[in-house]
C-alpha cells in the first residue's frame, strides 16, 4: 500500500470522525423541523394531541393512551399543551393562569431542543399567573408592562406544558385551566390577551435533498434559520472541516474526495447509531438504568441530547423532574414480554419528592416508544395508586403479563405477552438531594429482576 492510500483512508477516517460529531449534533434540529413541519399545514389544533398549528395552543383533552400514535413518548402522569413557536416574524405572549393545587411546568427548548431557564413551574413560581412574551434572536424594543421577557436565541421554540391529573374525573378542572391559556401575538396585544389568534403562517419554502449528503444540505438550511447558539463554537470548528458552515449551504463538490466518503459513510450509518443513543443514552448506573439528563452540561452531552430529542421529543432538567430509563434487566438482559420481573424499593429507596411531586414507573413499547395495550388499561404505577407495602414499609412492584399472587394487583404494571419493552421511572419535583445524588448518579434506584410469574 502506498503512502497515498494511506492518506486517503486517514483522510477519510478523520472526515468520518468529523461528520459523525456533526451529525449527532443537528439530529436534534431535524427533529424541531420535523414537528415544525407536522404544524404546517393544520388548519387547526389535532384533536387529543398537543399539535396545532404553529404559534397556537395545542391542548391534549385527555391522558395519552395505548391507541396513540405520537412520534415521541408520551407520559401517563400529565396532561400535556404542546405549542411550536417560530419567532422570525415578531414575538409571541404566552398568558397562563393560576394553577396551584397540583404540580405543572412549563418546559421551553431552542431548536436544537435545549432547555431555557424555567419562569413558570410548581418549583419556580408556584404556579402563579403569568405572561411571557417570548422574543426572537434579532428582536429589538421592550417588552409590554406586565409581561416577562424571555429572549430565544433560534426563531423555532418548542414549548410542553405539563399539568398533574389525578383521574378521569378530574380533567374537567384540565379544561378549565386550558381555557384560561392564550397565545397573542405582539402586535395584537393592545386588543387583550386572547382576543385575536396569531395568523396561521404560510408554508416555509424547502429545498428538495436526495441522494448523497441529503442530509448536511438538510441541515445546512436548517441552520440558516437557527444558528446555534455561540456557546457551541467549538461545533463549529469541527463542522467547518467537512464543509458545514452555519449559515452558508452545504457544497461538498470542493472537498477531497476521501472527505466526502467520510461524510457518506456517516450518512449511510448515522441512524444507527441513533438508533444506539435511543436505548443507552445517559449516564449509565450500577443497577443497569440511565440516569437520562444527569450532566450538569446537557447541552454539550450531543449524544444524550440526540436520543433525548428522538425518544421523547422534550425532557425537564432535573431539578423539575428525574428520568431513569431501562431497556434491560439487573442482569444485562433485555425486558422481554411474556416474563415475571420485579423492582423492590427498600422503604429508604422509595422516591422523595417536594411539594406536589409524585413518581411514576411507565412502559413503553421498545422500538415504537409508545405505550402497550393491556386488559386493565394500566400503562403507569406510582406513588398515587395506592401501592400496598410490605410490613418494613418496602414496595415490591410486579411486571408481568399477568396478575400477581397473593392480591398484589395495586402493584402490578402489566407487561406484553411478547416483544422486548422499556420502562421509564420519573420523579416530578424532587428533593434538592436527589437532585445532587442523581447528578453524581449516586440516587439509589432498584434494579428491575426477574421473578415468579
Amino acid at each position: 500500500m502506498t503512502a497515498q492510500d494511506n492518506d486517503f483512508i486517514a483522510r477519510e477516517a478523520f472526515a468520518y470522525s468529523q461528520a459523525l460529531q456533526a451529525y449527532i449534533f443537528c439530529f436534534p434540529l431535524m427533529i424541531t423541523e420535523r414537528e415544525r413541519a407536522r404544524r404546517e399545514n393544520l388548519k387547526g389544533p389535532v384533536p387529543n394531541e398537543p399539535v396545532a398549528p404553529m404559534n397556537r395552543l395545542g391542548h391534549m383533552a385527555g391522558l395519552a393512551t395505548a391507541k396513540g400514535d405520537l412520534p415521541y413518548s408520551p407520559n401517563n402522569d400529565t396532561v400535556y399543551t404542546g405549542i411550536g413557536l417560530d419567532l422570525a416574524d415578531e414575538p409571541m405572549i404566552l398568558r397562563l393562569p393560576d394553577i396551584t393545587d397540583r404540580y405543572v411546568s412549563l418546559q421551553v427548548a431552542d431548536a436544537y431542543i435545549e432547555n431555557q431557564p424555567y419562569l413558570y413551574s410548581t418549583r419556580v413560581n408556584g404556579g402563579r399567573a403569568i405572561d411571557i412574551c417570548f422574543t426572537g434572536p434579532k428582536w429589538e424594543g421592550k417588552v409590554p408592562a406586565g409581561t416577562v421577557q424571555q429572549r430565544i436565541t433560534t426563531n423555532q421554540v418548542s414549548i410542553a406544558l405539563r399539568i398533574a391529573v389525578r383521574d378521569e374525573a378530574d380533567l374537567e378542572n384540565i379544561r378549565r385551566y386550558q381555557a384560561a391559556m392564550s397565545i397573542t401575538a405582539l402586535s395584537d396585544w393592545h386588543l387583550g390577551a386572547g382576543v385575536k389568534l396569531p395568523k396561521v403562517l404560510e408554508p416555509k419554502m424547502r429545498g428538495t435533498f436526495d441522494g448523497d449528503f441529503a442530509y448536511f444540505r438538510r441541515v445546512a438550511e436548517l441552520m440558516a434559520e437557527n444558528p446555534p447558539p455561540p456557546k457551541h463554537e467549538a461545533m463549529f470548528e469541527i463542522m467547518r472541516r467537512i464543509g458545514l458552515v452555519p449559515g452558508k449551504p452545504f457544497d461538498p463538490e470542493p472537498l477531497h474526495p476521501a472527505v466526502r466518503a467520510g461524510i457518506l459513510r456517516v450518512e449511510r450509518q448515522g441512524m444507527l447509531l441513533i438508533d444506539l443513543l435511543r436505548r443507552t443514552r445517559g449516564t449509565p448506573t450500577d443497577t443497569g438504568w440511565t440516569a437520562n439528563r444527569a450532566q450538569e452540561a446537557n447541552d454539550f452531552d450531543y449524544p444524550t441530547r440526540a436520543g433525548n430529542a428522538l425518544v421523547g421529543l422534550m425532557g425537564n432538567d432535573p431539578e423539575e423532574a428525574l428520568y431513569y430509563n431501562t431497556f434491560y434487566d439487573g442482569n444485562g438482559e433485555p425486558l422481554h414480554g411474556g416474563r415475571a420481573y420485579k423492582i423492590h424499593f427498600p422503604a429508604d429507596q422509595i422516591p422523595k419528592m417536594g411539594n406536589f411531586g409524585f413518581w411514576s414507573l411507565t412502559m413503553y413499547d421498545a422500538m415504537r416508544m409508545q405505550f402497550i395495550d393491556n386488559p386493565i388499561n394500566r400503562y403507569a404505577l406510582g406513588s398515587r395508586d395506592g401501592l400496598q407495602r410490605n410490613d418494613d414499609g418496602s414496595i415490591d412492584i410486579f411486571i408481568q403479563p399477568n396478575a400477581p399472587r397473593n392480591n398484589m394487583e395495586t402493584n402490578w404494571l402489566p407487561s406484553p405477552p411478547d416483544g422486548d419493552f422499556k420502562v421509564t421511572l420519573r420523579i416530578y419535583v424532587p428533593t434538592p438531594d436527589s437532585v445532587k445524588a442523581y447528578r453524581k448518579c449516586t440516587l439509589p434506584v432498584p434494579a428491575i429482576l426477574p421473578a415468579e410469574g
